[in-house]
């Protein structure tokens, strides 16, 4: 039975010792905050905002537990998913971040939090890479953070599919079949919406095909959380046309504005 609750509006609104959903448990990072489900040990939402780009911190961190969460809440190890166990015809498997460490680059004890295994899952490579449709969201967010402060929230739908779990036995993780993403930006209450397959097939230059309205991705998702200034905004039903436009590689540009996407 798919489990839905308003995952950030509980767990903000009461004490973590009077949840009374005990699956769930909320992890605060520096700059970050993650909601893990600990039936299934993994994370499942991610929050976090973007001001404008002041740090350019050389990426660092390993991938390790994060003993001060619970041990069922997360994968058990931070080992690598290229394992004997995979497909071959998936393609490859990477950890994936679900908040990136370029956009905790300010910080080097902040990027090193988006290594702890509390904000990583299996990722199929070519979706996770710089040809895939989720760098391509981690590309928009960083060009358009220098235009307006960006409030972001994603997360995972484990799914049904068991054919792509192949990390079951070796780190105790489903593979999510879908990850989503929402960005909102404050300077005009825009937002931009996608539901990916968590497959190979996710590239980059059909990004668009995975939009879709706040609206119906709340009705896909098995963890709902408060999407704030969007619970009330008129554009909550409406899909967007297409994706906030970025071009370039290295150096990004969008609507005018150039970063070096450090």
């Amino acid at each position: 039975m798919v489990r839905r609750i308003g995952l950030l509006i509980v767990l903000l609104l009461i004490p973590s010792f009077a949840i009374a959903e005990p699956s769930f448990y909320e992890k605060k990072y520096n700059d970050f905050t993650i909601w893990l489900d600990c039936i299934d040990h993994g994370p499942v939402v991610f929050f976090y905002e973007l001001g404008n780009d002041t740090g350019n911190k050389k990426r660092s961190g390993s991938f390790k537990t994060d003993f001060s969460v619970p041990a069922s809440c997360q994968p058990k190890t931070g080992k690598s998913y290229r394992t004997s166990t995979v497909d071959p015809s998936t393609g490859t498997w990477d950890r994936g971040h679900l908040v990136p460490a370029n956009h905790m680059d300010h910080s080097k004890d902040a990027m090193k939090e988006t290594f702890f295994v509390s904000n990583i899952l299996p990722q199929q490579s070519r979706f996770n890479q710089s040809s895939g449709a989720w760098f391509k969201t981690e590309e928009i967010s960083e060009c358009y953070r220098d235009i307006t402060t960006l409030t972001i929230w994603g997360g995972v739908i484990w799914g049904n599919d068991e054919s792509n779990d192949f990390f079951v036995d070796s780190h105790g993780i489903k593979t999510p079949d879908y990850w989503w993403k929402v960005i909102y930006r404050h300077d005009n209450g825009e937002y931009v919406a996608w539901l990916f397959p968590n497959h190979k097939s996710a590239l980059a230059g059909d990004i668009d095909d995975f939009l879709l309205s706040l609206e119906d991705l709340q009705g896909a998702l098995e963890y709902v959380p408060d999407f704030g200034p969007l619970e009330k905004s008129n554009l909550k039903s409406v899909k967007p046309a297409v994706s906030w436009p970025v071009s370039g590689s290295g150096t990004l540009t969008c609507e005018g504005h150039s970063t070096s996407g450090g």
